[in-house]
């Protein structure tokens, strides 16, 4: 083994995304100490590089509890009211603080902000970037520069593999142990308080995110963090033959999603938002227009606003290099049709926290997509809210307690290193490739039946192919060497991820919020969270009321009854649903 790596810090902050920069400036603001590790490498900073740099907000002069009692609505109920106000609320500071630094919203002439109302909602809305395509790593490089006026330290192209706990696998945690994906040194790091900010897990179904496929949820779930929501997927729409940022955007300006007849069909599904919805719901008619053999399907941009085409035409980035390519091509985007299809990306669930984003494990706290606060259903503009919100809370809480610890207490970096071995030694031998088990894992989750018509049939095959990936391949994984070894901790997080998602799909026997089972097509009775966690070596899970009687909004209207979708299975021509959702 490689003499090992040792750091110490007061805030260990693991993922350097718009979540891990939040946590880690605000943590600074309090600490003496702060470290972000990312397994990228320093200029990647997360997949917030991607995004549109979006935001939502609830501006000073709109009321929170109206914003509130219209998330009730879109999350059919379901919804952490407590936890929803705290974003809510600080929604505004956080976007003051974006436009203080430099990051650059769009405004009309008259100086006043421009947004873009989402979903067909009244209320929620987003603020987005100008010029648009660059607000994304305009925001990373916001972010890192007040990074780096605070101090902060980061560590890139380092995979965190566990976390270390006093006593053990008791008391609180006290740091982390890894590798380097380059060298494969092995990295321990002693810290007061840990932050995860890692996404919870996805599936490298798009170049887009190919990095967030669960890692996160395997420290949290070693460590003996509860789980919420893992059984909502976030499905997503996109072209079949590039890449596109801005549907949030483009729907409410006039595109809309037609047939192969040309039909408006989501017209048919719901006349009152048609399209406009939320893309799980545009995606349940695709599947079902795909089923009925009205495939392929159009993503029709010809009917926007001129307004919406100049809002939404982007200038830089990674989008303006596929607009210059379609252009080359003789493709107008926004004058044509293109063939869009769905894609799963995400798990949208995350670990349960306090309103301090405190999870139940001492020293242990989640920010932005890791932890839970999306029940399957999502607004353009709402993670770079959630993280900058959680982040900060996050960030100055853990700061806090990590300051007020015992610092006589001793850290065991022999013990660290223990936890390291299993890992290091699959460079050790030969066995299945990291990359097998994730075409494996792929090929049970993306079938229509189990990812967007929900089935107990078909979540009962995938949970059983996935059992087998579990209980014989993942064991006989093996590395070749550093970079491979990160690979297969990712496939590590993704086998746990899809088994998540897949037994808490089949305990919810009920179709809400994103969350379709088309062999239990209506809600049943009050909301409940499905809660996840590791009892006994195994996977345990369970509901919990949501106490609405506690609650300011008693859930009464709901989202998903905008919609008329066929209320009994019908066949499935053998791959139809499969090829149009692949």
């Amino acid at each position: 083994m490689l003499k090992p790596m040792f750091h110490k810090c007061d805030v260990l902050v693991i993922g350097g995304g718009f979540s891990g920069a939040w946590s880690a400036l605000s943590a600074a603001e309090h600490a003496k100490s702060v470290l972000i590790v990312d397994k990228g490498s320093r200029d990647w900073r997360g997949l917030g590089m991607m995004s549109g740099g979006d935001m939502g907000v609830v501006p000073c002069e709109c009321s929170v509890d109206d914003f509130l009692e219209e998330l009730v609505y879109y999350y059919d109920g379901l919804c952490d009211q407590p936890f929803a106000r705290m974003v809510l609320e600080q929604s505004y500071a956080r976007f003051s603080d974006l436009e203080r630094w430099g990051h650059k919203f769009a405004r009309n002439p008259d100086g006043s902000m421009r947004y873009i109302l989402q979903r067909d909602l009244k209320l929620i809305r987003y603020y987005y970037y100008h010029p648009y395509g660059k607000g994304g790593p305009h925001t990373c490089d916001t972010l890192y520069d007040q990074l780096e006026q605070r101090g902060a330290r980061r560590l890139s192209n380092v995979q965190i593999v566990d976390l270390i706990k006093e006593d053990g696998d008791s008391g609180r945690v006290t740091g982390a142990v890894g590798f380097h994906t380059r060298s494969g040194m092995p990295v321990v790091i002693q810290a007061g308080a840990v932050i995860l900010c890692t996404n919870t897990g996805g599936f490298k179904m798009s170049y887009l995110g190919n990095t967030a496929v669960g890692e996160g949820a395997v420290l949290g779930f070693r460590a003996g963090a509860e789980f919420r929501s893992m059984e909502f997927l976030q499905n997503w729409t996109c072209p079949r033959a590039f890449a596109w940022e801005g549907q949030t955007g483009m729907l409410p300006y006039g595109a809309r999603f037609v047939n192969s007849e040309g039909r408006d069909f989501m017209r048919e599904y719901s006349p009152i938002h048609g399209a406009k919805s939320d893309p799980h719901y545009n995606i349940r008619g695709m599947a079902l227009e795909a089923r009925e053999g009205r495939a392929p399907l159009w993503f029709d941009t010809s009917t926007m606003s001129p307004e919406g085409v100049e809002a939404m035409t982007p200038t830089g980035g990674w989008m303006l290099l596929n607009d210059q390519k379609l252009k080359a091509l003789g493709i107008d985007f926004f004058k044509s049709r293109t063939e869009w299809m769905p894609q799963f990306q995400y798990i949208f669930g995350g670990m349960v926290t306090d309103l301090q984003c405190r999870t139940r494990v001492p020293g242990l706290y989640a920010a932005g997509r890791a932890a839970s606060l999306h029940t399957g259903v999502y607004m353009g503009g709402w993670d770079t809210c959630m993280t900058s919100t959680t982040g900060y809370v996050a960030g100055a809480a853990a700061a806090k307690e990590a300051m007020n610890l015992d610092r006589s207490v001793p850290f065991d970096k022999g013990q660290a290193l223990e936890r390291l071995a299993p890992a290091l030694d699959l460079m050790e031998r030969p066995g299945i490739a990291p990359k097998d088990i994730v075409r494996a894992v792929q090929e049970l989750m993306v079938p229509a039946d189990v990812s967007v018509l929900k089935t107990g049939q078909g979540l009962s095959r995938s949970l059983q192919k996935l059992e087998y990936v579990r209980d014989n391949l993942l064991p006989e994984m093996a590395a070749a060497d550093p970079h491979y070894l990160l690979k297969a901790m990712e496939a590590r997080g993704m086998t746990l991820v899809a088994e998540m998602y897949l037994r808490a799909s089949l305990m919810r026997k009920e179709s809400r919020c994103g969350h379709f089972r088309e062999d239990y097509p209506t809600r049943d009775g009050d909301p409940a969270w499905i809660h996840i966690d590791r009892h006994n070596g195994r996977m345990r899970l369970r509901f919990h009321r949501v106490p609405v009687e506690t609650y300011q909004f008693r859930p009464h209207r709901y989202y998903m009854d905008d919609f008329n979708y066929p209320d009994q299975p019908k066949s499935v021509p053998s791959g139809t649903m499969e090829a149009s959702h692949a």
